[in-house]
């Protein structure tokens, strides 16, 4: 046996179309006023017409009507502003601050890095040995000229040939790209 289910019959209040379509420019003119966005106006006002829709409500005072969905418009307008305070909230504290640097720097740092050592790779021997032993192990140039058993004089000459070429290798390599 088969259960039949029945639904009574849709209520359409006589007049509530009417009242809807009259009012309809007033409410988004008041919405678009309270959110200050004529874009999200006509969506507040067609929200509290589906909420007054679905309720079907009794028509008997049209004027009292008319003040409901006034109140539902700028209630529905509240909630849109906190909503949108929120986000704007969210999205400042997401924001990086102005003085951030780009978030890619960290990489291209490290490809310079590499750039950097390859082309230490290349200098003659001494001129490499006197770059790592001042700029990488941090020495003096009496103890990098302790180290290589040459002359302090020899290894300020060989950083500036080191320096000199290095500089000019870079520059030509970031003027590629």
């Amino acid at each position: 046996m088969a259960i039949e289910v029945t639904h009574p019959p849709a209520r359409t209040a006589p007049g509530l179309e009417a009242v809807l379509e009259r009012q309809w420019m007033p409410l988004v003119r008041l919405a678009t006023l309270l959110v200050g966005d004529a874009d999200s106006a006509p969506d507040i006002v067609q929200d509290c017409y589906e909420a007054v829709w679905r309720l079907r409500p009794d028509l008997g005072d049209p004027e009292h009507f008319v003040a409901y969905l006034r109140k539902a418009v700028v209630n529905r307008s509240r909630s849109r502003l906190r909503r949108l305070r929120t986000v704007r909230r969210f999205l400042a504290q997401a924001r990086p601050p102005a003085d951030a640097p780009p978030a890619d720097d960290p990489m291209l740092l490290a490809e310079r890095h590499r750039e950097l050592l390859e082309h230490i790779d290349r200098l003659p021997t001494r001129q490499r040995e006197v770059i790592v032993l001042r700029y990488y192990c941090e020495m003096s140039e009496v103890d990098a000229a302790a180290a290589i058993g040459v002359s302090v004089g020899t290894v300020k000459s060989s950083a500036h040939r080191a320096l000199a070429t290095l500089r000019g290798k870079m520059k030509d390599d970031s003027d590629e790209h």
